[in-house]
C-alpha cells in the first residue's frame, strides 16, 4: 500500500515532505487542528474531553493513520501519526468502533479541503465516541413520516424558520426560532407518535453535528450565517428520515445556546425542540398557519404534493422488487454494520428502510451494494436483495452486489418460489420473514 511503502521511504531518509502525498498530508494536518481544539472545546461543551483515539481510512485500500498506536501492535511510528491497515473485521466508515476495549473515532478519507467541514467531521465522529458516557446515545432508526407529504412540508418550513433565526439577531431572531417551534409543535399534532422519534435521531446524530460546528465555528472564525445555508441546503433533500437531524441539529444548539443557558447539562433528559420552545414561551395549540405563508407555505405545499404522487409510484416498485420478485435473504445479526449515506435512506414501512447503496458485514460475511439497493431491516439486524444471479458462484452477484461468504456459510432456496436464503452450512432452509 501506498502508505506503508512511504514509511519505509521516510526510516531511509528518502522522502521529504514535498513526496508525500497530498491525503496524507492533509490527514495528519487535520489531527493535529483536533488535537488543538478537542480538549478545552470539550470540556467548554460536554465537561468531557473529546480527545481519543481517532483513525482516518482510505475505504479503497484499507490504509490507515491513526493518532496513537493500534491495539494489534502492527502499526508503525511515522513522525507524529501511525500507520497501518484497518483491521479486516470493521467495515470502514464514519463512525466509532470498539478496537481493543477502547472508542475509536473513524473517519474516511479523502477528507474535505475545506477547514471548516474538515474539523466538523472530526469532531462530530470524536463526539460519537464519547456519546455513550454521557447518556445520550440513542437509536438512528429512520423516521418514516418525514417521507410523508406532511411531515415533509411543515420540516422543511422549520428549517427556513431556523435558517432565518440563525441570521437575525434581536426580536427578529426570536420570532423566527418561535415559528420554527410552533411548526415542528403542528406538525407533531399531524403526525402522532412523531416527536419520541424525532427527538431520538436529534440527539444521536443532531448534537454530534452540533458539536462539530460548535467546534469549527471558533476554530476557523466562520460567521454564522455559514451554518444558516447548511440549514437551507437540507430542504433540497429527497430523503429527510434519516439525515434531518445533519440540519436540525446544529440549528437547535445553537439557538439554545443563545436563549436557553445550560440546555446541554439538561440534554440527557429532555429534548431539544422542547427546551428550545419552553425557553421561547411557544404553545402547541397556537396556529401555525398564518405564520407559514410568510415562509412560502402555498408553493412548498403544492412541490409536496407532486413528490407525494411521485413517491408513491416509487414505493410500488420497490414492492414489486423486494416483496414480490426472487431475492436474498440474510439472517439476523444483532452486531450487523452498515456503511451508507444517510441522507439516500428511503422507509418503506413496515418492511423496513430501502438503501440505494451500502456496505453490509456480520458474522455471515461481506454485502457490497454499489447499485440497485437494498432492503434493511427494521431493527437494522438483517438485509435483504434481489436474488442471486448463481447462487453456486463465490462470490456471489446479483444486480449490482457482490456477496463475500465466511466459511461456515451457504446459499439455499428459501420457502418463497425463486428467492434463496443465507444460511449455516449445518442450518435447514429459512422462510422469508418479510
Amino acid at each position: 500500500m501506498r502508505i506503508l511503502l512511504l514509511v519505509t521511504l521516510i526510516a531511509a531518509g528518502g522522502a521529504s515532505a514535498a513526496d508525500i502525498p497530498a491525503e496524507k498530508q492533509l490527514a495528519i494536518k487535520a489531527l493535529g487542528e483536533l488535537a488543538a481544539v478537542c480538549e478545552a472545546d470539550g470540556r467548554l461543551l460536554w465537561h468531557k474531553s473529546l480527545c481519543g483515539p481517532v483513525m482516518l481510512v482510505n475505504a479503497g485500500t484499507r490504509a490507515a493513520i491513526a493518532n496513537r498506536p493500534d491495539p494489534d501492535g502492527k502499526f508503525q511510528k511515522d513522525g507524529d501519526v501511525f500507520v497501518g491497515a484497518f483491521p479486516e473485521r470493521f467495515t470502514p466508515s464514519n463512525t466509532s468502533i470498539q478496537w481493543g476495549g477502547q472508542d475509536w473515532a473513524t473517519v474516511m478519507l479523502p477528507l474535505p479541503v475545506d477547514p471548516f467541514r474538515r474539523l466538523a467531521l472530526l469532531t462530530h465522529e470524536s463526539f460519537h465516541r464519547i456519546q455513550a458516557s454521557l447518556g445520550l446515545r440513542e437509536r438512528d432508526t429512520p423516521d418514516a413520516h418525514l417521507d410523508t407529504e406532511a411531515g415533509r412540508l411543515w420540516l422543511r418550513l422549520e428549517l427556513r424558520a431556523l435558517a432565518r433565526a440563525l441570521r437575525s439577531e434581536g426580536p427578529a431572531g426570536r420570532q423566527s426560532a418561535a415559528d420554527a417551534m410552533l411548526f415542528r409543535m403542528y406538525r407533531y399534532r399531524l403526525l402522532p407518535g412523531s416527536e419520541a422519534l424525532e427527538s431520538g435521531m436529534e440527539k444521536q446524530e443532531g448534537l454530534a453535528e452540533y458539536t462539530g460546528v460548535f467546534v469549527a465555528l471558533r476554530a476557523t472564525g466562520e460567521d454564522i450565517a455559514r451554518v444558516a445555508r447548511g440549514v437551507e441546503s437540507y430542504e433540497d433533500s429527497d430523503a429527510f428520515a434519516r439525515s434531518f437531524g445533519y440540519a436540525t441539529g446544529p440549528a437547535l444548539g445553537l439557538l439554545l445556546d443563545r436563549y436557553a443557558d445550560g440546555w446541554r447539562e439538561r440534554a440527557a433528559s429532555a429534548s431539544l425542540h422542547s427546551m428550545l420552545a419552553s425557553a421561547l414561551g411557544v404553545h402547541a395549540s397556537e396556529d401555525p398557519r398564518p405564520r407559514a405563508q410568510l415562509y412560502g407555505y402555498s408553493a412548498v405545499a403544492a412541490a409536496e404534493r407532486e413528490r407525494d404522487e411521485r413517491h408513491s409510484a416509487y414505493l410500488a416498485e420497490l414492492k414489486r422488487k423486494f416483496l414480490d420478485g426472487p431475492t436474498l435473504d440474510f439472517p439476523s445479526a444483532p452486531d450487523m454494520s452498515r456503511n451508507f449515506n444517510p441522507q439516500t435512506l428511503v422507509p418503506f414501512p413496515p418492511h423496513g428502510t430501502f438503501y440505494p447503496t451500502g456496505t453490509f458485514s456480520a458474522n455471515w460475511g461481506k454485502l457490497v451494494v454499489e447499485s440497485g439497493g437494498a432492503l434493511v431491516a427494521p431493527d437494522n439486524m438483517s438485509v435483504r436483495v434481489p436474488g442471486p444471479l448463481d447462487p453456486e458462484a463465490r462470490p456471489v452477484h446479483g444486480a449490482g452486489w457482490t456477496l463475500q461468504l465466511e466459511p461456515g456459510w451457504t446459499i439455499q432456496p428459501a420457502a418463497r418460489a425463486g428467492s434463496f436464503a443465507v444460511v449455516a452450512a449445518t442450518s435447514a432452509p429459512q422462510p422469508a420473514a418479510r
